[in-house]
């Protein structure tokens, strides 16, 4: 492991330096030229250089007007890595850049980029690392860009010290940090800077353990360190050397590329009042990833990477960053792709949607299995692959209906419906489906549904009702353009068709009408579709609500779907979207009315609405979603961030603290909800950010993070998030998913117990 230098100053952060100066430290010219002659001697021309030592690249040329706090290495290359220069005379390149103290390199992944020529020569191989140790320089001292280089850069002020890491012969390599070293999408990386050996005045060794409960080294320190010493494939060892023991231990994100099976390793967490650093083990016990956590200086940051090792980010906050509190769940299932949604539940079964988390909604695999719940065993699993895929829960009959259009195994596309026994994945029946076929699976009682449109025929669509016994066809019937079936599930009585601003039920045994509706107006887009937002219904798989929300014609209705009783009407307005509570008494509309259509960007406001009162009883300026009812509260995350609100006045009693709502990243804090809330005693848990955030019901403050629960973000996921990473029960047993593939369920009272015996603030250090 290498050991960096970083700048540090007695009594302040930062000096500037001073002016550039042309004078040799004294006493030392006449070695200093030495070892510059046998340096340079070494130094060829060449189409490709190899970095014989960690190597930093620079964006721009240096020079010596440049200020030496100011460098910023916009990342390294590795000892055995190789660069291609470029050509003389190319665009952006000067005559003669492949001579001097600085060679203009250029790849595809990078661009071109400026490194420091020394490195490439045999004589960088002779660098000696050195355990850290704090400096004091004597005055008039030089900083090299290399030993013999003649870049060359003012003394550091009187009191300034540095951090030696590394020796050439009569030299000593030192840390420099760049002060602004994060900004315009990057972070910048520390660089080594060489001086005489004799111009050291004092040394003193950094203790071990930079990170550890008793450590004094500053936050800044230890970060720079990490960036300059750790790389990956480094042993655990050697982390735990440099950084001592970690304040917490839990599984690793999935470490695997897009496509590959699942890799978990472990992750140690150092977990400081104002810094964190998570850093991720692959299961051979090697260094695979990294995230530091930090305050943002004014706008949120997410996953910014120095260079192109995108495993190794920081997350810049403006929310506070929580402790771990180790709470032990009742079980926890391991499966075997990134995300674990709820899609429903029996008594004894739980029934869960496996997913990679693939690029816009796609996915590389897929599944749907079963999971005892009482003691977390898989009990079967039946995968999808990249293929489309469908899935029926019938609690009466304990029995799952699985549709695919692909078959992972023999890796061709072959449609079909099995039908699963949950409690131990027998198949009960399985129906192969016509080719070339797009299918879309539901269900009613008794019945699967499929709605078949022919790949040659797009206009032309087949509804074919199946028996969910035997899966045998009951009947069939062909449907006009402007026909289609609705979403309903096993314990819906009746296929509900629309066709235009008609809705009509259909009795699944024989396909007759029993009741029809009609709305207000012609029809409209059903924005329920959108997989990037949850408008309209918000489905809880542990329990099942005979009405929902339809939009018939221009009229979004919530129907009784046992016989078609209207019990409220909501009219459609095109700058309009909302969604359901936990509560089917309210619903939150969100309004963006100085735009011609709805603008997700630009809401204005939000309604709570009454369908019971038939009236809004409140606004709130900006975006409010993910509502919960309590009591006499609601929920919910406004403009990004968990807030209470009182339910019959309206007024905001407390909202999470942030630093501030801009972002600077392609997260914006609307996007760091990945849950609704579950609702305890005296606490709230929200997945939010990375994290399992457990708040404080009274105020909003943050009282720390669940071990062992993770998030990410799941692109065109958000619907599948919402509805089924966080559930509880009636009966108080909570299920939360993870995005490392794990489902864990909590017993709501052993966990408030422990939280209430950890709810404090952290003890800093």
């Amino acid at each position: 492991m290498r050991f960096k230098p970083l700048k540090l100053l007695a009594g302040a952060a930062v000096l500037a330096a001073s002016s550039a100066m042309l004078l040799s430290v004294p006493g030392t010219a006449g070695m200093a030229a030495s070892s510059a002659a046998s340096a340079s001697k070494q130094v060829q021309p060449a189409s490709k250089l190899v970095f014989r030592y960690k190597t930093p690249y620079f964006a721009d040329q240096l020079t010596s007007a440049s200020r030496w706090e100011d460098l910023k290495a916009a990342g390294y290359g590795l000892t055995g890595e190789s660069a291609n220069v470029k050509p003389s005379g190319a665009a952006g390149n000067s005559p003669g850049s492949a001579s001097g103290d600085l060679v203009l390199t250029v790849s595809n992944e990078e661009g071109s980029r400026w490194i420091p020529r020394w490195y490439t020569s045999d004589a960088a191989e002779s660098i000696v690392d050195v355990s850290p140790s704090y400096v004091a320089v004597k005055p008039d001292t030089k900083l090299s860009l290399a030993p013999g280089s003649g870049l060359k850069w003012a003394p550091p002020e009187q009191g300034m010290k540095f951090v030696a890491l590394a020796e050439w012969k009569d030299w000593t390599a030192v840390m420099v940090s760049p002060q602004g070293w994060h900004g315009d999408d990057r972070v910048y990386r520390p660089v080594l800077l060489w001086m005489n050996t004799q111009a050291i005045a004092s040394k003193r060794a950094i203790p071990t353990g930079v990170l550890s409960g008793d450590s004094a080294v500053p936050d800044e320190l230890a970060r720079n360190l990490t960036e300059f010493l750790l790389e990956k494939g480094d042993s655990a060892a050697n982390v735990q050397k440099l950084l001592g023991a970690p304040d917490v231990k839990e599984r690793s994100a999935n470490l695997a590329e897009p496509g590959e099976p699942m890799r978990l390793g472990i992750t140690w967490r150092y977990e400081r009042p104002q810094a964190q650093l998570a850093v991720a083990f692959s299961p051979e016990g090697r260094l695979a990833a990294w995230k530091w956590i930090l305050p943002a200086d004014g706008k949120l940051e997410i996953n910014r990477t120095a260079g192109s090792d995108y495993r190794f980010t920081y997350d810049f906050r403006t929310m506070p960053i929580p402790a771990t509190i180790h709470a032990k769940p009742a079980w926890r299932n391991q499966g075997t792709l990134n995300y674990a949604y709820l899609i429903g539940a029996t008594d004894r079964v739980l029934l869960v949607n496996g997913d990679d988390g693939g690029f816009s909604g796609m996915h590389y695999a897929s599944s749907v299995y079963a999971v005892d719940r009482g003691t977390g065993q898989k009990l079967w699993q039946a995968d999808a692959g990249f293929g489309m895929f469908g899935v029926s829960l019938d609690a009466s009959r304990n029995t799952a209906a699985v549709f695919t259009d692909y078959d992972p195994a023999k890796k061709k596309y072959e449609a079909r419906i099995r039908e699963f026994r949950l409690q131990d994945g027998r198949i009960l029946w399985e129906k192969q489906l016509p080719k070339e076929r797009q299918i879309r699976m539901f269900a009613a009682q008794g019945v699967i549904l499929l709605q078949q449109t022919l790949a040659s025929k797009p206009a032309s669509e087949v509804l074919s009702v199946l028996d969910r016994t035997t899966g045998k066809q009951r009947w069939n019937r062909t449907l006009k353009s402007n026909q289609q079936i609705l979403e309903t599930d096993a314990e819906d009585p009746y296929i509900l068709l629309q066709d235009g601003a008609k809705l009509t039920a259909l009795d699944p045994l024989d396909g007759k009408e029993r009741w029809s509706v009609a709305g207000a107006g012609p029809a409209k887009e059903d924005p329920q579709w959108n997989p990037y937002a949850a408008y309209g219904n918000i489905r809880q798989p542990l329990q099942h609500d005979s009405s929902r929300w339809l939009l018939v014609g221009s009229e979004w209705m919530l129907l009784n779907g046992d016989d078609g009783q209207v019990l409220a009407r909501f009219p459609w307005h095109p700058q309009e979207r909302f969604e359901t509570t936990n509560d089917s008494r309210y619903i939150l509309v969100q309004r963006s009315e100085k735009a011609d259509d709805f603008d997700p960007s630009r809401i204005e406001e939000t309604v709570l609405y009454d369908v019971v009162q038939k009236r809004s009883l409140w606004t709130l300026p900006g975006k409010a979603v993910n509502g919960t009812v309590d009591g006499n509260r609601l929920y919910a995350v406004l403009n990004g961030r968990p807030a209470a609100v009182d339910l019959e006045k309206g007024t905001l009693l407390w909202q999470m603290p942030v630093t501030s709502l801009e972002s600077a990243s392609p997260y914006t804090m609307d996007e760091m909800a990945k849950t609704r809330f579950a609702v305890l005693s005296r606490y709230l848990l929200i997945g939010y950010g990375s994290d399992l955030l457990v708040l404080r019901k009274e105020d909003g403050g943050v009282a720390g993070r669940l071990h062992d629960l993770q998030f990410d973000f799941a692109e065109a996921h958000y619907r599948r998030g919402i509805e089924g990473l966080l559930n509880m029960s009636p009966g108080g047993d909570i299920y939360i998913g993870s995005s490392n593939g794990g489902l864990a369920r909590y017993h709501k009272a052993d966990l408030e117990r422990l939280l209430d015996g950890t709810d404090r603030a952290p003890e800093r250090r």
